[in-house]
């Protein structure tokens, strides 16, 4: 089988080779074992780390979960992720955010076309990096097919305006204030919603550009993390966003 790839996740296997758990273009998550993938002289050599997007060949057998990768080439290294703490976690975020979604040998062009747009945008990016990330959690949650509403009411369909609203995870939107006061959720403001509703509509290449608040971030991080676990079932914290959480920490 040919096809393009990012890869998700390793695990060695012996001493000289690895499982890689991948997101293909053409048939969804493939995982498969490179054999002497870590030997000196490996073929395989720079096409085994995590958001390194490859073509390859494998060989596929629907009798067995491990495929047998044959050849592989690196298409993008993303340099200037690898050499960057903030970038290699949350690049490393947007992976494992992936290989916990993703269902083995199930199509999912979309999710491949995001994964290295993201990935690529937060290699060659500028500025506020983390709004990389946010805009691939926004993009992630509208082709998985929920995606939330920002602007309007849940309940009595009026704008949110200045005021902001009270976040619903499970309804998939907010409630005015009016209403929220009755109902309850999560108190957002309203200069953060105008993040998150630019966010679904925005170009990636301007994310950068994003100056917000300490408020603002605490308020969008939380709500990205309640969206996720009310519709994943079974999501825990991403092990690499936390790594980037704690470097913020005094």
């Amino acid at each position: 089988m040919k096809t393009e790839a990012v890869v998700l996740k390793g695990w060695k296997l012996g001493e000289t080779s690895k499982i890689l758990s991948l997101c293909t273009s053409d048939f969804g998550k493939v995982k498969v074992v490179a054999k002497g993938g870590l030997a000196l002289k490996s073929r395989f050599m720079g096409c085994l780390e995590p958001m390194t997007r490859i073509r390859i060949i494998y060989y596929d057998k629907k009798t067995r979960d491990l495929q047998l990768l044959s050849q592989a080439a690196v298409l993008d290294s993303h340099i200037r992720i690898i050499g960057d703490f903030t970038r290699s976690t949350l690049g490393l975020a947007q992976v494992e955010l992936v290989e916990r979604v993703l269902v083995q040998d199930e199509p999912f062009p979309k999710m491949y076309e995001l994964l290295c747009r993201a990935l690529s945008g937060l290699d060659s990016g500028n500025g506020f990096l983390e709004g990389h990330f946010w805009y691939f959690e926004s993009r992630f949650i509208d082709i998985m097919g929920y995606k939330p509403t920002w602007n309007n009411c849940l309940s009595c369909r009026k704008s949110l305006g200045k005021e902001g609203g009270f976040f619903q995870p499970g309804n998939g939107g907010l409630l005015c204030p009016a209403c929220g006061s009755r109902q309850g959720g999560l108190n957002v403001g309203s200069e953060t919603l105008e993040i998150l509703y630019w966010l679904q509509c925005c170009d990636p290449a301007e994310v950068g550009r994003l100056v917000p608040t300490a408020g603002q971030k605490a308020e969008i991080r939380r709500m990205f993390d309640l969206y996720f676990r009310t519709h994943i079932e079974g999501m825990k914290p991403l092990k690499s966003l936390g790594l980037f959480y704690g470097m913020e920490s005094p």
